[in-house]
């Protein structure tokens, strides 16, 4: 982040331009670990894209309560990358965790599973898909209203399957 640096040094106008609370976010910035035969990029670059989205990033923080999944929970899975993307004094971390409760929970759907590739845009859908079941697990993803339920209220979900629906039905 080369503008960081450049408005954190004397006479920058780090001041001026950041605001908390504001769109601008100065989340650290660290790496995640792609070992040959891991495969893991797609996880790590939809993990990375969570996290820079401040809004998303303080509330996942603040949440507590949520169905645990033990192995297969992808809620505490997130919550602890998180803490290592913001405590951690290494660059580059390991996104195993994540990458072993993905696998397990999309085991049954053969999908996510360790040493294989897969699609980015779709493990993202996933991620935010399982953590509306972990926090409202008797709730469909469709018609979610829940005000802790973060994957819908702070991406619309509902919103964009509402309009991909209007928009099928008007292009029959």
């Amino acid at each position: 982040m080369a503008w960081v640096k450049f408005l954190r040094k004397p006479g920058g106008n780090l001041g001026k331009v950041y605001q908390p609370g504001s769109i601008l976010s100065l989340a650290p910035t660290k790496g995640l670990l792609n070992e040959p035969g891991q495969n893991s990029c797609f996880l790590n670059s939809a993990v990375q894209v969570l996290w820079q989205l401040d809004i998303f990033r303080r509330s996942l923080r603040g949440l507590t309560g949520h169905v645990c999944q033990g192995d297969a929970c992808i809620f505490c899975a997130l919550k602890a990358i998180f803490s290592q993307f913001q405590h951690s004094r290494e660059k580059a971390l390991p996104s195993d965790n994540m990458r072993h409760a993905l696998a397990e929970s999309f085991k049954d759907e053969q999908r996510f599973q360790l040493g294989f590739m897969d699609d980015a845009a779709e493990c993202f859908e996933n991620i935010l898909e399982r953590i509306h079941f972990h926090l409202v697990p008797n709730s469909e993803t469709d018609m979610c209203t829940s005000k802790s339920c973060i994957a819908h209220q702070k991406f619309a979900m509902t919103l964009y399957e509402q309009v991909r629906h209007l928009f099928h039905c008007f292009n029959r």
